[in-house]
């Protein structure tokens, strides 16, 4: 009996999710995004990170970036679910963004639509969760003060 609690417990333990380690979360304006071959050609070059946007035609905008790691299964991705608390609110909201397969070690995550792209506001609270095609969670990071949030009925 052991020897089977122990391989259902090794089993989920297997199934969890990951934690992507948070480079940093702060705002950056379109301008923080052109480099000189952009200028060139006229198209925006990610460098290192797989960059998914809310509003993908609006740049400015408040992001965290990941560090992702084999673990975190990034080319079995479909779509980034960002949860967030507004300043002043106490409602979790959550923004879902399609992706491809992530094929780079970093990603960026920018909530750029709507107010987050034309005001210098951040969300109190964040949790952002990478999912696969099944919706299964590959991996998720989230704020410091996401743990203070209670979940939402």
């Amino acid at each position: 009996m052991k020897l089977i609690l122990s391989l259902l417990a090794f089993a989920v333990i297997g199934a969890s999710s990951q934690a992507a380690e948070i480079i940093f979360s702060d705002r950056r304006d379109e301008d923080s995004f052109k480099r000189i071959s952009e200028h060139l050609t006229g198209k925006e070059n990610p460098g290192r990170y797989a960059i998914a946007r809310t509003d993908p035609s609006q740049r400015n905008g408040y992001y965290v970036a990941l560090k992702l790691d084999a673990k975190d299964q990034p080319k079995s991705a479909a779509s980034i679910h960002i949860h967030f608390v507004r300043p002043g609110s106490q409602d979790i909201e959550t923004k879902t963004i399609d992706i491809e397969p992530i094929k780079k070690k970093r990603a960026l995550v920018g909530l750029t639509d709507g107010v987050w792209g034309s005001s210098d506001t951040i969300p109190t609270a964040w949790k952002i969760e990478i999912l696969d095609t099944n919706g299964t969670t590959l991996s998720s990071s989230q704020s410091f003060l996401w743990s203070s949030v209670p979940a939402s009925s």
